[in-house]
């Protein structure tokens, strides 16, 4: 009997342990990303993220639908930043999308979002500039990447 209830107990602890890992993946993914991004290493953003790329653009989402747009829009952005210095690179809170994706009002915009990271993605929040500035991970294969971000 002991061995049966061992056996439930981690049974049910599977997924948590799973999630967990998927969490992890996320959060180590999205500090890669930022990483890369403060050091202005447009190699290592690539590496850490993957197509398609959702983004805020005005008040719409705009996704990048392949790795050459991707790696174009990024050495922009990369271009464009001033103060590197400033990038964080800790991650405040890290949240399964599931839990979230209905606090996005807009409905189309939430299906372009859950299209690029996925039923089991993550949302990885950073504080920059006294704002919360979510970063999308989609875990695909048993890999994360980071495939949005919002501003």
């Amino acid at each position: 009997m002991r061995s049966l209830a061992v056996a439930v107990l981690v049974a049910l602890a599977a997924p948590t342990v799973a999630a967990d890992k998927n969490e992890d993946k996320a959060k180590d993914a999205a500090t890669a990303f930022l990483k890369a991004v403060k050091a202005k290493d447009i190699d290592a953003v690539m590496k850490a993220s993957a197509a398609p790329f959702a983004y805020r653009d005005g008040d719409k989402v705009a996704v990048l639908k392949d790795t050459d747009a991707l790696k174009k829009w990024a050495k922009a952005r990369l271009d464009e930043l001033k103060d590197p210095k400033e990038v964080p690179t800790e991650i405040n809170m890290v949240l399964p999308f599931g839990e979230i994706k209905e606090k996005i009002k807009d409905e189309e915009q939430r299906k372009q979002i859950e299209e690029v990271v996925g039923k089991d993605g993550f949302v990885c929040v950073v504080s920059a500039d006294g704002k919360m500035v979510p970063l999308l991970v989609r875990i695909k294969d048993g890999k994360a990447a980071v495939v949005g971000l919002g501003r």
